[in-house]
């Protein structure tokens, strides 16, 4: 009796290991639950048995998870790694459309030929009769959203590309690039735009030595034959053969000297020891031809960028950034159009005049040419492109940001005209102004 009550212990114990690693069915579970039941005498000592075996095998599964998790927990830093880097070298553009990218090509180069040529086909064509006050406005937009492209726009991507964590630490512990960068372009502009106003200068006193010399011959003659009426307006018209403004009263617009400026108010004629020209005509004439022409530059440096943007962007973004570069493009080529139809060339006037908008019109295009030529192989967050793209964002928004504030902002803003006009006119403009800024800041959310 004794040996059957064992044997139907260990039975017992059997069946409750073999279910406590392995699925058995439910019939095989009765089969060993009712196997004790034969014996009544020795019940007792079986759940103590059957505990024990239960605790074992509890405890043997408790650990063998945390023995298999010790490897994969140990390869997980790796393997992150290693996808950190394909995600940074990966190539190629998802969801890029070609009909769609050669259709934005072709849109962005007449939205932006339309906006820059506008105000200059009101000065040379005489039915396109627009009022001032319009292009002002557009101006003073334009401005700020050149303004609001420097700052939203080119400095905060540049921040984005120079501190990615593709970079690896490759721009050393310095994290204030994106600042100095800038901060070079606009001290290079300042310095190139007064190289060039003293080089102008320079010009402008030869020139005057070499008239100075013919005007004391003539009058010296006039003195001989007994002419004592000798004019100012005359030596003006003899040294100029007409009206027509030189660089020689390009000092004057530099010349910090009281009388300098009590004449300009007065509108005399100036006296720069040789031809006589209005006074600040022509200077005016050339510190608005240089601040354009930086203007133009750094227009067409970020264009170029954002046009390769554009071109590697695929998917539903594609359009939101289509139409953001749209509104972009026109009212930027407003603002670039206005001070290109205020310049005043001497020859080729209309030939000159549309050359200036056509640099700015194809910009955008050939930067999406680009685009369109290197998506398959451009890696948008390769070191390499982060790089070049981080440090000429960069410089584009210090020329935008020189540009915006010194030849748009302060030289239109302290302008006698606008200065005369009435006081509703000036609401309109600084409104239009915080108007294209406030614009392209909301357009920022989206690109």
């Amino acid at each position: 009796m004794r040996i059957c009550t064992i044997l139907s212990a260990a039975l017992a114990l059997s069946a409750v290991a073999i279910s406590q690693t392995v699925d058995v069915p439910e019939q095989a579970n009765d089969g060993a639950v009712q196997a004790p039941a034969t014996s009544q005498h020795n019940q007792s000592p079986l759940p103590s048995v059957t505990g024990a075996a239960n605790q074992e095998f509890e405890s043997t599964d408790n650990t063998q998870p945390n023995d298999a998790r010790a490897p994969t927990e140990s390869s997980s830093p790796a393997t992150s790694k290693s996808d950190d880097k394909a995600e940074c070298s990966a190539a190629g553009v998802e969801g890029w459309n070609r009909g769609l990218q050669i259709g934005g090509v072709f849109m962005i180069l007449g939205v932006s030929a339309l906006g820059v040529m506008v105000p200059v086909g009101c000065k040379y064509i005489r039915w396109l009769n627009i009022d001032k006050r319009a292009l002002n406005v557009g101006k003073f937009f334009g401005a700020g959203v050149i303004l609001a492209t420097a700052f939203i726009h080119m400095l905060g991507e540049s921040v984005e590309a120079l501190k990615d964590d593709c970079l690896d630490g490759r721009m050393g512990d310095f994290e204030s690039w994106p600042g100095a960068l800038a901060m070079m372009a606009v001290l290079a502009m300042h310095l190139i735009e007064y190289a060039m106003s003293s080089y102008l200068i320079k010009q402008s006193k030869k020139e005057g030595n070499a008239h100075n010399s013919v005007d004391d011959e003539e009058a010296s003659k006039r003195r001989m034959l007994g002419d004592s009426s000798v004019r100012l307006a005359d030596d003006a018209t003899a040294g100029h053969g007409g009206d027509t403004p030189t660089f020689a009263g390009v000092r004057d617009i530099y010349d910090t000297g009281s009388n300098s400026d009590n004449q300009s108010e007065k509108g005399a004629v100036g006296h720069v020891h040789g031809p006589l020209v209005p006074m600040g005509v022509a200077g005016d004439q050339v510190r608005k031809r240089l601040s354009t022409y930086i203007l133009e530059l750094g227009i067409a440096l970020h264009s170029i960028i954002v046009g390769m943007t554009l071109a590697v962007t695929g998917g539903s973004g594609f359009k939101t950034l289509l139409a953001a570069v749209a509104v972009h493009q026109f009212f930027e080529g407003v603002a670039l159009g206005t001070r290109i139809a205020e310049i005043n060339f001497q020859r080729n006037a209309i030939v000159l005049a549309l050359m200036n908008c056509a640099v700015f019109a194809v910009t955008t295009p050939i930067g999406q040419v680009i685009g369109i030529c290197i998506r398959e192989s451009f890696a948008p967050r390769d070191p390499s492109t982060l790089i070049i793209m981080g440090v000429l964002d960069s410089l584009s928004a210090g020329v935008l940001i020189y540009s915006a504030l010194v030849n748009l902002l302060v030289e239109e803003f302290s302008a006698s005209e606008f200065r005369k006009s009435p006081r509703r006119l000036r609401i309109m403009y600084f409104a239009a102004m915080y108007a294209g800024c406030a614009t392209m800041s909301v357009i920022g959310i989206w690109t």
